[in-house]
């Protein structure tokens, strides 16, 4: 996929190809300016975790190129995925520097492009610009949409209707047609077994959605896919994306 010029200002290279977090790069030279020099870009792999219930940060990230689940532990040990977020968002723990009670854990589902920054320093810039502090906002909204819906969704929707749900969102939202995620991870975020994502993915693979092979998910069919997902993609859809309310509250 190309991107347009006006979002590449913070950007990283994926298969010769630019690419960047579609918040930073809704933002304007006067907003970065603030931000540049706290963004760290690095590099995560899959199972990463970033933050947890037992361990406090107050991290920032933005990603470019990878996913991160945020998931909740249950007291049998099983993790519930709320949300998940890739390039049209960032995610931390909390918005909030002076927050030292965290519900959630935060593991990259997808490894991939990062930036990091520090909450203080996040907050720190908002309060000079109105864009970091409307980012904030839409990015807290995202996370409270995806919690309330995915909720639902666990509670009512059959799990292979939710396997392509969550396959459809990661695949538009990281852009590309291609994910590397192990069978573990998906069944982690989705609470089925291993087993489940097993017959699931090999069900769609039969039926010519997709292709997987050794931890790689290749999407044969886009349209498929998304006729075969829940109705949950009406509502997790681009018109509550951070990157998409950040680039409409831009003035004409």
């Amino acid at each position: 996929m190309t991107l347009p010029p006006e979002m590449l200002r913070q950007s990283v290279t994926r298969d010769g190809e630019k690419i960047s977090n579609a918040c930073l790069a809704a933002l304007s030279s006067s907003a970065m300016a603030l931000l540049k020099p706290h963004l760290i870009e690095m590099e995560l792999t899959e199972g990463t975790v970033l933050w947890s219930s037992r361990g406090s940060t107050n991290d920032i990230y933005f990603p470019a190129s990878g996913l991160i689940s945020v998931v909740l532990a249950m007291s049998n040990g099983e993790l519930v995925e709320t949300a998940s977020i890739a390039r049209e968002g960032a995610v931390g723990p909390y918005f909030d520097p002076d927050q030292s009670d965290y519900l959630t854990t935060g593991i990259v589902q997808v490894g991939g492009n990062f930036f990091r920054i520090s909450a203080s320093s996040l907050i720190s810039a908002a309060n000079k610009n109105r864009q970091i502090r409307d980012l904030i906002g839409f990015c807290k909204d995202w996370l409270l949409v995806q919690a309330q819906q995915i909720a639902a969704c666990n509670a009512i929707h059959p799990a292979d209707k939710r396997f392509c749900r969550w396959l459809h969102e990661s695949a538009q939202r990281m852009e590309t047609a291609n994910i590397r995620v192990t069978q573990e991870l998906i069944a982690a975020a989705l609470a089925v077994r291993r087993t489940t994502v097993t017959l699931i993915a090999q069900s769609l693979q039969n039926n010519g959605l997709i292709q997987y092979k050794r931890g790689k998910i290749a999407i044969s069919d886009m349209r498929l896919l998304r006729a075969a997902a829940c109705a949950c993609c009406n509502v997790l859809n681009r018109r509550h994306w951070p990157s998409m309310r950040l680039l409409a509250a831009i003035p004409p």
